[in-house]
């Protein structure tokens, strides 16, 4: 089937990394070549590729109100203001981190740049890590990016997120976690953040519009999305660098005028909610469970639309 639409949609690409059982390095390979365009002023109207990863380290969140933690998350220990106040208290207005002081003052923004957050691994053996915020960005669509280094007490700062050429790059926060082997967005906790690096699944789909805090379940069905987790259970179908067209009904993405594309699936937060198996970015494909194939657009239920170009 060849389709032609004129709402929103856009070419995307996408990394979700996967989780490793240690504090932030990342691994393996992932794009950059979107944001090069970026840099140098050609976008193509949001011409991106797709990647296999869920997001970059083992660092699923931290509690920015220092409760005791349980599982392998992070626990902030001391927020540390370049000014010196004391904290009392910090949360997230969206991915803006925001911190109040024992004087009533409230910080936000670029003016937490030069803090240092000190923490603990809780899962096995007492770990202390630093984390500084470098570099504090506000995007026009609203969204802030972070420029995070870290360290052991002892050592040089390294930045939390790299790209595929260990280029520093930034991270978002969001105020959710991920299972790492199933891909799912876990229950709501108060007080728990992912730093999602901007070049993984988690921070992409936040970045390209579909904010957690705004679309939770558009987020989540992008997540399944960049990963072509037909399933939702964790298990990719993609490599990096294919290029996919992506289209949905909110207006997140700009039209893309005469484009051409083979229509692969439908997405919801549980994965595909329809799937034409001849149409999958991989040649021979199997989803390994079952799902009908696509009809009329939308007609699944999906959020979000997936198609291959056609040449």
């Amino acid at each position: 089937m060849r389709v032609r639409r004129a709402t929103a949609l856009g070419l995307m690409t996408a990394t979700m990394a996967c989780d490793v059982g240690h504090i932030p390095r990342a691994d393996g390979p992932d794009e950059v070549g979107v944001r090069e365009l970026e840099i140098n002023g050609f976008r193509l109207n949001g011409l991106r590729l797709n990647g296999f990863r869920l997001n970059g380290f083992r660092l699923n969140g931290f509690r920015l109100n220092g409760d005791a933690g349980t599982g392998d998350y992070i626990d902030l220990e001391m927020f540390q203001l370049h000014q010196g106040w004391t904290v009392t208290h910090a949360w997230l207005e969206g991915s803006e981190l925001r911190v109040q002081t024992s004087t009533g003052t409230t910080l936000v923004g670029t003016q937490l740049v030069d803090s240092i957050l000190h923490f603990g691994l809780v899962d096995g053996a007492p770990k202390k890590r630093k984390l500084k915020i470098a570099g504090a960005a506000l995007q026009s669509s609203g969204l802030w990016l972070y420029d995070l280094q870290i360290k052991d007490d002892v050592g040089v700062w390294e930045p939390l997120c790299v790209d595929a050429l260990g280029n520093a790059t930034q991270a978002v926060m969001v105020g959710a976690v991920w299972d790492p082997s199933t891909g799912d967005r876990l229950p709501a906790v108060s007080g728990l953040v992912t730093l999602a690096c901007r070049d993984a699944a988690i921070g992409k789909c936040a970045e390209w519009g579909y904010h957690p805090w705004e679309f939770a379940d558009h987020h989540q069905a992008c997540t399944r999305m960049v990963r072509a987790d037909y399933c939702g259970d964790g298990a990719s179908h993609t490599i990096d660098g294919m290029v996919i067209h992506v289209l949905d009904e909110i207006g997140v993405e700009e039209a893309e005028a005469n484009l051409d594309y083979v229509v692969e699936a439908e997405w919801g937060p549980d994965g595909a909610t329809c799937l034409n198996l001849e149409s999958t970015r991989l040649v021979g494909s199997t989803a390994g469970c079952e799902r009908t194939a696509c009809g009329e657009a939308f007609a699944s239920g999906g959020l979000i639309q997936t198609g291959i170009p056609v040449p």
